[in-house]
């Protein structure tokens, strides 16, 4: 398929403004207008514009403004800001929780070096992450990075004897890194007494069923999480159904489409209600629906039904 040269010219923040109203935007105050785009790049914003878009016209529907992107372009920045600390909170748990686990059922802090507690065919992706961290620790100039390098090393695995305990390395670690930990474990070392397993047990703290779910869990938070961290829209955007979240919601208060952000809103609750995290989610959702009354109309779009605060599962 040939190529076509890119030849669309630079529009200043006014151009832009003109632009807009051309296509039958309202724009109430030109000024504030060419300031936000300004400090915004038109690219990242005029997605939250498409609601308002007749695209068969191409052209604005009557009443849409510019001024009501602006609101769903701040509620998304707000919402995205909220989940990320919450993420925050459950990624330091996750941690925590999952070295606390290992370690006392290994008697071994060097536990992630040790090849026998990875399934076989996670081996690669493993060695190729201690490698990562192994890089990271060498570089840290962190007092507990340096300390350790100074005086220690690990019989653990004699190709990564510098690296430090877990506990140690996952303040270098990344939530990817954590995630990578969790899906390469064979969850067979960790069987307890009467068929209990250990990381059966850790997965059931979080509210999920068995540790299989709490990965898959962990998958669909790590996507929302790089969202908020790359500053990505998220309050329409599609995600990852996280398994058996939707069968915690009542039938009157059921999404029209379980992939929208709504769904991570109600995960992130359920592991807050059995870690007891105190996120306080629901009541600063509803805040920043408040907020930004455009947001509120639109609430479908990210996946909330109406009333969905009434559903049991936010009680």
């Amino acid at each position: 398929m040939p190529y076509n040269l890119y030849t669309k010219p630079y529009q200043t923040p006014a151009d832009l403004v003109f632009y807009m109203r051309a296509k039958g935007l309202t724009v109430n105050d030109e000024l504030k207008a060419i300031n936000f785009l300004e400090s915004v790049n038109y690219y990242r914003f005029k997605i939250y514009l498409w609601p308002f878009l007749d695209q068969s016209l191409d052209s604005y529907h009557q009443g849409a403004s510019f001024e009501k992107g602006v609101e769903l372009y701040r509620f998304d920045e707000g919402l995205r800001n909220l989940l990320f600390l919450c993420i925050s909170r459950i990624e330091i748990k996750l941690r925590s929780k999952l070295d606390q686990v290992v370690s006392s059922h290994t008697k071994n802090p060097f536990w992630y070096l040790d090849d026998s507690l990875i399934m076989r065919q996670k081996l690669f992706s493993m060695k190729g992450l201690r490698s990562r961290l192994a890089s990271s620790f060498q570089d840290s100039k962190d007092e507990f990075s340096v300390h350790f390098k100074e005086n220690y090393v690990n019989d653990t695995n004699s190709s990564f004897k510098q690296l430090p305990p877990f506990w140690v390395i996952t303040e270098l670690a990344t939530f990817g890194n954590i995630q990578t930990i969790y899906q390469s474990l064979d969850k067979s070392q960790f069987q307890g007494p009467q068929n209990t397993n250990k990381l059966n047990t850790l997965a059931h703290e979080f509210g999920a069923r068995n540790f299989a779910e709490l990965n898959n869990w962990i998958k669909a938070i790590r996507d929302v999480r790089n969202r908020c961290a790359h500053h990505s829209r998220g309050w329409n955007a599609n995600c990852r159904q996280p398994s058996s979240i939707v069968n915690m919601l009542s039938s009157q208060h059921m999404p029209q489409n379980t992939n929208k952000i709504y769904i991570i809103c109600v995960l992130l609750k359920v592991i807050d209600d059995n870690l007891s995290l105190y996120l306080n989610l629901k009541d600063k959702l509803l805040q920043l629906y408040a907020k930004y009354p455009e947001a509120a109309v639109r609430a479908y779009s990210a996946g909330f039904p109406l009333d969905w605060e009434q559903d049991p599962v936010w009680s």
